[in-house]
């Protein structure tokens, strides 16, 4: 099974510099490595889960501030990649030395890291769908070799020794800062615009999709296990499935179209994990997702890109809407669960048919509307 992303990662031929690559693969590692470290934390620390989960959603509000902040602060330069993966290293290696609230603060310092090289890379590819699948395969092939990776490395060695690994790992895209093409020979201060109407409600709808995707997905784990009555095991494997499915979708190098119609697709994997509590339909509908989401995103950033006056500025501002999204997705899922696996389903769903619904009326525009 891993064989698929291994051959999909040999045969890459990279439009983007090997220095943008790495240092998104390094904070997807990271991401993916999170809710490891929630559980990792709460068994070997004896702390309630809930509390643990700061962890996450601190890391998630610097991700915000850093993506969004990014653009309306800096310019996108070689020295500024440098500085966020150094922040990385010490944000990594400095939760694995501290206590618990000193850990909270550490990541969110690492959010704001995650961030800022997460609009680095896309501002690099912004509105080319060729070189956009580049950064979007990256996704789906770390998650699929590195969610056992972390897994097995934390059952040997602990929280402590994975966050500062994390910590050493941000060291490796510096081997490659030579290959970056973010250096401008421009000094002057560029002027910050504001996006258009139609990009406004393009990165509102791409709030929404994650919103509405990451209330379900975040528990589909309980219900695999729990409603589903599948195996850790199985559901890891599902896991795998749903990553290894994505890399077709992200790597695909064509025009980027009907993001509305995929995320429709998506909506309904969230309903079938609320209703339809059979392994097959389980395996069916988280596979199915991994592919569906990376063909929506990509297409959704091509529809902002072709609404924008100035697209390279709305990089960070759509990472940002979508990290946003994913901070109240699991706060919005947790109370709808409480009640139903078929409530979290239906509203999770309902959430991304109104993302879906607003792609699809600008897809069906011409050109970006006037200024907000």
């Amino acid at each position: 099974m891993f064989q698929t992303p291994i051959r999909a990662l040999a045969t890459l031929r990279l439009r983007v510099p090997p220095v943008i690559f790495a240092a998104s693969a390094i904070s997807t590692l990271v991401f993916i490595a999170t809710p490891f470290l929630i559980t990792g934390l709460s068994e070997q620390g004896n702390i309630n889960v809930n509390r643990v989960g700061l962890i996450s959603s601190t890391q998630l509000l610097g991700f915000v501030i850093g993506s969004w902040g990014s653009g309306r602060v800096f310019r996108p330069r070689r020295k500024l990649l440098v500085a966020a993966v150094l922040l990385g290293v010490i944000a990594n290696v400095g939760s694995g030395l501290v206590e618990f609230w000193p850990l909270v603060g550490f990541r969110f310092v690492n959010g704001i890291a995650l961030g800022t090289i997460a609009w680095l890379a896309w501002a690099e590819v912004f509105g080319d769908d060729s070189r956009t699948g580049d950064i979007a395969v990256i996704g789906p092939i770390v998650g699929t070799i590195g969610s056992p990776a972390v897994g097995m490395f934390l059952d040997r060695f602990g929280t402590d020794t994975l966050f500062i690994a994390l910590g050493v790992l941000h060291l490796v895209p510096l081997l490659f800062v030579h290959t970056s093409r973010l250096n401008s020979g421009e000094r002057v201060h560029r002027e910050r615009h504001r996006p258009t109407r139609s990009a406004l409600l393009a990165m509102l709808a791409l709030g929404c999709f994650t919103l509405g995707g990451s209330s379900v997905f975040v528990f589909s784990n309980s219900i695999g296990r729990g409603d589903v009555g599948m195996s850790a095991l199985l559901v890891s494997l599902v896991y795998s499935c749903n990553s290894i499915a994505g890399i077709p979708s992200s790597r695909y190098s064509g025009q980027r179209k009907h993001a509305g119609r995929w995320i429709l697709a998506t909506a309904a994997c969230a309903i079938t994990l609320g209703f339809a509590h059979h392994p097959i339909a389980f395996a069916l509908a988280v596979t199915s997702w991994g592919f569906f989401f990376w063909m929506a995103v990509p297409a959704c950033f091509s529809v902002l890109a072709a609404h924008s006056k100035y697209p390279a500025e709305r990089a960070g501002d759509a990472q940002a809407y979508m990290a946003g999204g994913r901070v109240i997705g699991p706060l919005i899922g947790g109370t709808m669960f409480a009640v139903s696996p078929q409530l979290l389903g239906l509203v999770g769903a309902a959430i991304m048919i109104m993302a879906a619904v607003t792609f699809i009326v600008l897809e069906r525009r011409q050109g970006p509307l006037l200024a907000a």
